[in-house]
């Protein structure tokens, strides 16, 4: 099939002239914008804004190889060509996900330093909550707090990038948007002037009481319940089917898309007439139009005042359409055309508002994401030479956490005698009992152990590690051993008890739709590499960066480098768990 083209190595000259000799322009049209007019009687800013860009599952892979199809007019062409840094990031830990990776991007630290070890954690009645959800907090909208808990950051054990801005200059402005609360509140930090994330039951964006009780004048067209509904009028359909007919099978075939919430396995997708809108509104590209125009009304509002300012923007929309639908499908085409847009229309934006030497772009990635086992088994087979991203011809699987339980729990019951010791899984974990835990040393030693040998002879399973055995120093990022990796991953038990490994291009189902999707979360390079793009200042008038270095693997850095660039560029002093970083705020790789 055409979606599977082989890799090509490339700079940023080649995009342009391969964009440019794309027959036919990617045309999007975006959802109904709600952009207000710039206030032309505000000063003009000093300081230079700081964007955060994070593009939720955004792999190597797919910016090496889809890039280049894009438009030269588009959002990635416009800011690779004003960017001094354009190469390869790769995160440190085994578990890559959406928590872990926003935790490793604004404090540089793995999850054994950052504690954040999963995206979520199982009550002691085996529920299943965000990883960041608090019981003592509120969620809040814009009628004010609601009769429900939200979340907070009471589980980082490391300082962000956002906590040193704000302890450096205590007039700084932080602001921090996504669709997730594990999108939102890592770059937000602990006192952000305002942070906000998608709540499907309010059809909105919200807070929560650990950072204010009530959201500010410019976010009241986002955070008044029902607020979502405006952009899901029209139906999605593919932006430029001329385009997207050149990359993949229009009409699509059995590529393991599912049905999230009636959305549709294939084009058209009608919101309208769906029951749940608001919960399928997430997995669309419009959801990315919301959080646009939330962040053009806060640089508006930021725009007003000469303080130091951080915009941190989690984009969801990828990662929600890549699980659906898998990245081979139409739909996570058409996602990337519409976001080149959206990221046209926000960097535009920037540059009226601003000036060129008005902002910085940091972007990356928090996880990268396969290909579902439709098109693993048979896209990767034949070829003379080893993929670089680790994707395998071999047979896929997708492993159900139930399933994992059940065969811990019975080689545990058999080994160490009857009794209920695995409250249930949430990946990476498996997880004890809190009775279980507290069974005699040689009992518990047992069960554990039976269970370990269990799952590791599981198909589609690499490894089962006790993680009471991890050691409590791990070695250096430089080491990218699935040892290292999988050390990196754990900070006692905090996430859980047996942490599992899969195989090459088998993973932990998502269970958004059972059976159907792809899931990430694994140690490869499929899942761990992805872009790093960095664009500083540039004096009004500046020629073009030139060409950047090819993004195929020969210039990388590890994690650290986005939380101390983006520090650098709001001149303070990284986190502590970034310090060793390299510093792309002045650096230009050709």
């Amino acid at each position: 099939m055409r979606a599977h083209a082989a890799l090509l190595p490339w700079g940023i000259a080649a995009v342009l002239l391969a964009a440019a000799c794309t027959t036919g322009s990617t045309h999007v049209e975006p959802a109904p914008a709600m952009t207000a007019a710039p206030d032309a009687a505000a000063p003009k800013r000093r300081s230079a804004l700081v964007i955060a860009l994070v593009i939720d599952q955004l792999p190597m892979w797919i910016a090496e190889e889809r890039w280049k199809t894009l438009p030269p007019s588009g959002g990635f062409a416009k800011l690779l060509g004003e960017a001094n840094a354009a190469l390869e990031l790769r995160h440190g830990h085994a578990f890559n996900a959406t928590a872990p990776g926003h935790a490793a991007l604004f404090t540089g630290g793995t999850a054994s330093a950052t504690g954040i070890t999963a995206n979520g954690k199982l009550s002691p009645e085996g529920q299943y909550a965000s990883v960041l959800a608090d019981s003592t907090t509120k969620l809040v909208s814009a009628s004010g707090p609601e009769d429900r808990s939200s979340s907070s950051l009471a589980a980082l054990k490391s300082d962000t990038v956002a906590d040193g801005l704000k302890h450096a200059r205590g007039d700084a402005r932080v602001v921090s948007l996504s669709m997730k609360d594990r999108g939102a509140l890592f770059g937000a930090g602990r006192k952000p002037d305002a942070v906000f994330w998608f709540d499907a039951s309010l059809d909105a964006l919200v807070t929560s009481t650990a950072f204010a009780d009530a959201t500010p004048a410019w976010a009241a067209t986002f955070t008044a319940p029902g607020s979502g509904a405006r952009y899901r009028q029209a139906p999605w359909v593919p932006a430029d089917p001329k385009w997207l007919a050149q990359h993949t099978d229009l009409p699509a075939p059995d590529l393991g898309q599912g049905d999230f919430n009636g959305l549709g396995v294939r084009f058209p997708h009608d919101l309208s007439k769906l029951p749940k809108a608001a919960k399928a509104f997430v997995s669309t590209p419009f959801a990315d139009t919301m959080l646009i125009d939330a962040a053009v009304a806060a640089i508006d509002e930021l725009a007003r005042e000469d303080k130091p300012a951080l915009l941190a923007v989690s984009l969801s929309a990828t990662d929600y359409v890549g699980h659906m639908f898998g990245p081979d499908a139409p739909e996570s085409w058409d996602q990337l055309a519409r976001l080149d847009a959206e990221l046209l229309r926000l960097l535009s934006h920037l540059d009226q508002r601003l000036g060129s030497d008005g902002y910085a772009v940091v972007m990356s990635a928090d996880h990268g994401v396969p290909p579902t086992p439709e098109v693993m088994n048979q896209g990767f087979c034949g070829r003379p030479d080893a993929d670089r991203f680790e994707r395998r011809c071999e047979r896929a699987l997708r492993l159900h956490g139930a399933e994992l339980t059940k065969i811990a729990e019975d080689a545990a019951d058999k080994a160490a005698g009857p009794g209920d010791y695995f409250l249930g899984q949430t990946e990476p974990f498996l997880i004890l009992r809190g009775t279980a835990r507290s069974l005699p040393t040689g009992k518990l030693e047992t069960a554990v152990g039976a269970a370990i040998q269990a799952l590791s002879a599981t198909a589609g399973v690499a490894r089962a590690v006790d993680v009471r055995k991890i050691p409590a120093q791990c070695p250096p990022l430089s080491d990218e051993s699935l040892d290292a990796l999988v050390c990196r991953s754990i900070r006692g038990s905090t996430g859980g008890d047996i942490f599992v490994v899969p195989k090459p291009g088998a993973f932990v189902d998502a269970m958004y739709v059972e059976g159907d999707g792809v899931n990430h979360g694994t140690p490869y390079l499929f899942d761990r590499a992805v872009p790093l793009v960095v664009r500083a200042p540039r004096p009004a008038g500046a020629a073009p960066a030139g060409e950047a270095p090819a993004l195929d693997g020969k210039n990388v850095v590890d994690h650290r480098a986005y939380a101390v660039t983006l520090s650098a560029l709001l001149g303070i002093e990284p986190p502590e768990a970034a310090v060793g970083g390299k510093d792309l705020s002045k650096v230009v790789i050709r």
